[in-house]
Formats: structure tokens, sequence, C-alpha cells
């Protein structure tokens, strides 16, 4: 993993991981796409102002990671949040694969399921099986619960449900143990240590084995 290229790199998740590809040694370079520019810098980073409604032209890559997502309220309709969590993604895992990468690491959700009644998981699952159908050697996806961590939106209805969460959390033993909220920062150190291993096929990671 010399080369890497990162979309979503602005978000909570992102912003972690961005933080600790950067200091790696073994990472030479690295490729932030999207809208804005990441707030941190780094003499690694380079920005790739991209709006991803299409698959960018990227620069030889040989890892690359998606850390995008937004929610309906944000994206104000079913069919906007569908053009981030689905369009986006695909759109960037294309552009990935072309320009060489050999491993994918999404995070994704807690129950994501292309078959799934719920339309957000529905969605999540549909990313999924979009990337698995791209033949990369090797990928991740990582399903969080609710992420713990401060975000630069609110997402009132979010900071609930982990307040709730928080609050069950010690009762949350056995099953009820993967919908616990997950802190973001271990979530970029699972889609991390899962380039550095890069073992081939599909690997999936449940919110509970997220550490």
């Amino acid at each position: 993993m010399k080369r890497v290229a990162i979309a979503g790199g602005t978000g909570l998740v992102g912003g972690h991981l961005l933080a600790q590809l950067c200091t790696l040694p073994a990472v030479k370079q690295v490729f932030a796409v999207g809208r804005r520019a990441p707030a941190q810098s780094n003499a690694k980073l380079k920005f790739i102002e991209c709006a991803l409604d299409s698959a960018p032209d990227l620069p030889a890559i040989d890892t690359a990671f998606c850390c995008l997502g937004t929610t309906i309220r944000k994206a104000g309709s079913q069919a906007a949040f569908r053009a981030v969590d689905l369009d986006m993604v695909v759109h960037f895992a294309r552009a990935a694969k072309k320009a060489g990468a050999t491993h994918f690491g999404l995070v994704s959700a807690l129950g994501a399921n292309a078959k799934s009644g719920v339309f957000y998981n529905r969605v999540k699952g549909e990313a999924e099986a979009a990337l698995m159908a791209l033949g990369f050697e090797s990928l991740t996806l990582v399903r969080p619960s609710l992420l713990l961590g401060e975000r630069d939106e609110s997402r009132p209805a979010e900071r609930f449900g982990i307040a709730v969460s928080r609050v069950l959390s010690p009762l949350m033993i056995g099953p009820a143990r993967r919908v616990r909220p997950v802190d973001a920062e271990a979530v970029a150190r699972t889609l991390l240590h899962s380039a550095q291993t890069h073992d081939q096929g599909i690997h999936v990671v449940e919110s509970e084995q997220i550490t």
C-alpha cells in the first residue's frame, strides 16, 4: 500500500483514515477525492476536486477507500440519498479499479442487504453488491452501527440514538452487541488493517468485530 485514493475524506471516518494514512511510512501518496478539500494538510496529501457524478480519472494507485455517506434528511430525498450512497460510491470504485487499485475498502452500514425492505439498508446492500461485481482482488466491507465522534454537521436523530445506545450499552451483550455504537476512529483502523493484511477475496466486518 503505497499510493492510496480516498473518497469521503472530509467525513467522520474519512478524516480519521486520512490522518492514519499520512502517518504510515509505507504510504507515499494519498489522493483525497471530492468536492471539498480536507481540513488537514500533509506533504503526502493531494486533493483532487471532483463531484463524483461520473467516474473520474485518477492517477495510478494500489489501494482505495470509500467513506462516502449521507442521510435522507440531509440529501433531501431518497433519490438524492441514492445518488451519494450508491451512485457516487460505484463511480469512485470504477475509477479506482481503472487506476490499478487491487484493494478497496468501503464504509457500509449495519444491516446492509440489497433485498432489505428498509430503504437505507437496501441502498447500502446494493452498493456492496455493485462493488463485489467489479472484481477487486481484495474487497473489505465494514458495517458499523451508529458512529461515535464529532461531526461538522448536525444529525439530531443520530445523536439521540447514540445517547440512548450509550445508556443501554452495558446491557448489550450476546447478539445485541452488534448494535452498540462504535468509534469512527476504530472503523478507520479496521479499514487500514484490512488493507495492510491485503488478503484476497471479499471480507465483511460486522459492527461487533470492529476494534
